[in-house]
């Protein structure tokens, strides 16, 4: 899609996005043990455990290109300990020894520009990925909406801050030229076209898209910065470069505007994060994956959202990743139902090896149905049975959970069936079989004397009853060699327990249910 030169557009660029990531989910791991722990320990222990983890967390600490072996990430710690950006693996363990190391993902670099693209969105409408490091921003139609720039950029910068990463951005009135400007360390955000046009005379070209043979061209006649450039003739440039890198000109000098496509939000989350340390028990691991969940919570709170389920991805030391999927029957949104959930489903789980990362994602969401109820109509109880019933799931598995059907049967023993409950179709056939219940066992119905517990065959009768209300003749079942022919009443027995009986035509009677 193209623009006028017009537009103004902010570039987002974020050098150390794998690092921070593994940061806060580190600080925040922290924060949980600490609190979970902090009672249930003595105070010297207590202080001792806090003194260790602090110095876990302040550690150098770098992210390594295994493709050169060099060092590309770096936190405040490791900078101070004399490592820089592009140094060799080798040199770097020498200099100092108590390195944390983390190879480089370009994956999970990818992932997260999504996620923070996903909450820019709720913002910002005009969005464009340039992963794995940077986003870009269209900001010419969102200023009336805002009341100008600096609103606007206020508002990006909030959302940004509570991503915990480190960025810089710039603003001009194209891509290329916002791009250089933020790689070129020029945070600079203004509409004003010659405070832009200053800052980006003293910027190098390299850290534009021009063509990397046609910058050493450039270079060989003094051409490295963008005045250098702009003193030269078009069509001496013309010349000397190829087409693309002309085209890439003529865009940082606005002549030409950028082929960009916008971001549209899928439905579906995704949030990874590695571990403080390694973890092997499940009960402990429950901490950390309610910080996803949070994340998850807050996530589909902000789209009026809910899920049916998610998938866990949890990333073993020496085996390879196990996946869990953990589903609800209901659509829910909160983390303690999550949790809870999850929680039953672990019980059960055993990792080969210990745990390092994992990784959470959620493929489809949908949007919440509002019911306006009111106020003084009768509660119920049908979403306490939806969420017993994804407890039970989660800890019996989904085969081990089934439900009843109701068949056209007066039979008693034959009027009711299980059947596996539909994973695509939970929420609604619960509340299909809850409504059917309702319906077939009103106080109009002829259900509607029938026992809560019916007994799998019925036993003869041993009690002393009292008959209450009866007979009720069932007489059936000829068509298909299994007839009946009996008289059913409901009695009393002396300690008041009301129960479903019936006399053959023999004269024998038998107990075939009790009313709870």
């Amino acid at each position: 899609m193209q623009f006028d030169t017009r537009s103004l557009w902010i570039y987002l660029h974020f050098p150390r996005l794998q690092l921070d990531l593994i940061e806060a989910a580190q600080l925040k791991s922290f924060n949980v043990a600490k609190s979970s722990h902090a009672q249930a320990l003595p105070q010297s222990k207590r202080n001792s455990q806090m003194d260790t983890s602090n110095k876990a967390n302040d550690a150098p600490r770098a992210i390594v290109d295994a493709r050169t072996n060099t060092l590309c990430q770096l936190n405040k710690k490791a900078l101070e300990q004399g490592l820089n950006v592009n140094m060799g693996l080798a040199s770097a363990s020498l200099s100092c020894s108590s390195l944390q190391l983390h190879e480089y993902s370009e994956n999970i670099e990818s992932k997260h520009i999504v996620n923070i693209a996903d909450n820019l969105y709720l913002v910002t409408s005009d969005i464009v990925l340039a992963p794995p490091k940077a986003i870009i921003l269209r900001v010419q139609n969102m200023l009336s909406l805002y009341g100008g720039l600096g609103q606007y950029w206020q508002i990006i910068k909030q959302v940004l801050i509570a991503q915990q990463v480190q960025f810089t951005a710039a603003a001009s009135y194209s891509v290329q030229g916002a791009k250089v400007l933020a790689l070129n360390n020029r945070a600079i955000i203004s509409d004003d076209r010659k405070c832009i046009a200053t800052q980006l005379d003293v910027c190098a070209l390299s850290h534009s898209d021009i063509d990397p043979k046609d910058l050493t061209k450039l270079a060989r006649i003094g051409v490295k910065t963008y005045a250098d450039m702009r003193a030269l003739a078009v069509a001496e440039l013309a010349n000397r470069v190829s087409r693309f890198s002309m085209s890439i000109i003529n865009e940082l000098q606005g002549k030409q505007a950028a082929r960009v496509s916008f971001y549209q939000p899928k439905t579906r989350y995704y949030d990874y994060m590695e571990l403080l340390y390694e973890i092997s028990l499940t009960a402990k691991l429950l901490p950390v994956i309610g910080l996803c969940i949070d994340k998850l919570s807050e996530f589909l709170r902000l789209r009026n959202a809910h899920c049916l389920s998610i998938d866990m991805q949890f990333f073993q030391r020496d085996h390879a990743p196990q996946t869990h999927t953990f589903a609800s029957i209901r659509p829910i949104y909160k983390s303690q139902d999550w949790l809870d959930i999850i929680g039953l489903g672990l019980e059960s789980v055993k990792f080969e090896s210990p745990v390092y990362a994992l990784s959470l994602s959620c493929k489809q969401y949908e949007i919440a149905e509002v019911a306006n109820d009111d106020m003084f109509a009768q509660k119920s109880t049908h979403l306490a049975s939806l969420t017993l019933l994804s407890r039970l799931q989660s800890k019996l598995g989904s085969k081990g959970v089934n439900h009843l059907h109701f068949v056209g049967d007066f039979r008693p023993e034959h009027n009711t069936e299980t059947c596996a409950i539909d994973s695509g179709n939970r929420h609604k056939n619960a509340q299909n079989s809850a409504q059917k219940y309702k319906n077939d066992y009103s106080s109009t119905s002829i259900f509607a004397d029938r026992p809560g517990l019916l007994l799998p065959t019925p036993e003869p009768l041993r009690l002393k009853v009292q008959v209450i209300k009866g007979p009720e003749r069932i007489q059936t079942g000829w068509w298909d060699d299994r007839p009946i022919n009996r008289d059913y009443y409901i009695g009393q027995s002396e300690d008041g327990q009301q129960v479903w009986i019936f006399k053959t035509p023999t004269q024998e009677w038998f107990l075939h249910g009790y009313f709870i």
